[in-house]
């Protein structure tokens, strides 16, 4: 089973990899320009600025307090179902050992009978892990949505201005720049602004 972690940086890589906003008002900050011409033709062309930046993901899962608490829900949500089936399957090989131990006084019929219950639990079990794991799947996902939907609603807002044309997002091992100029790193600002809001939903 992928990581909450894992699953979370394919999505938000795919997410924030090319982020709205068609209009420019200006070079401002530390944003990355370079000169775009529009048009059909000659007479109609038009230069305007592109301006980009990114974000990089390993720090946002790091320092993003939602995000840290959500993996953390998810961890020990996986942590409990494994603990439960571990459990069961250990009641049933203790359950085995006991019967085993009886040796010579089983009977056939015995024999026969506990070999079918045995293997109706196993069956059992493993129908009760793959429902679990089916919801704990399925929480993962719509905490994964929660958090995609929380920093696209914040960098919309961040870059509301329209600063720039794309924000990129990048990470150590799965990069989406495969060059990156650190003054064009917005993850700071970025980072600040989503725990402040994220801290203003926990006090109402």
């Amino acid at each position: 089973m992928k990581t909450f972690q894992s699953i979370l940086v394919w999505v938000l890589t795919a997410a924030v990899a090319v982020l709205f906003v068609l209009h420019f008002n200006g070079n401002k900050g530390t944003s990355k320009s370079s000169k775009v011409i529009t048009g059909k033709t000659d007479s109609s062309a038009q230069v305007k600025e592109l301006n980009v930046a990114y974000i990089d993901l390993d720090t946002i899962q790091k320092y993003y307090e939602y995000f840290k608490l959500k993996n953390d829900e998810i961890e020990r949500d996986k942590q409990r179902i494994d603990n439960e089936i571990q459990g069961q399957l250990g009641k049933l090989e203790k359950d085995r050992v006991a019967f085993v131990k009886r040796g010579q006084s089983i009977t056939q019929a015995e024999a026969e009978q506990f070999q079918q219950e045995y293997q109706t639990r196993y069956q059992q079990i493993g129908q009760r892990q793959q429902t679990l794991q089916g919801e704990h799947l399925e929480r993962q996902s719509k905490a994964i949505e929660d958090i995609q939907k929380r920093i696209n609603e914040y960098l919309k807002e961040y870059n509301k201005g329209g600063k720039y044309q794309f924000i990129f997002s990048t990470q150590e091992g799965n990069p989406t720049l495969y060059y990156k100029d650190t003054a064009y790193n917005i993850t700071t600002e970025v980072l600040k602004g989503l725990n402040e809001s994220y801290n203003k939903t926990k006090k109402q």
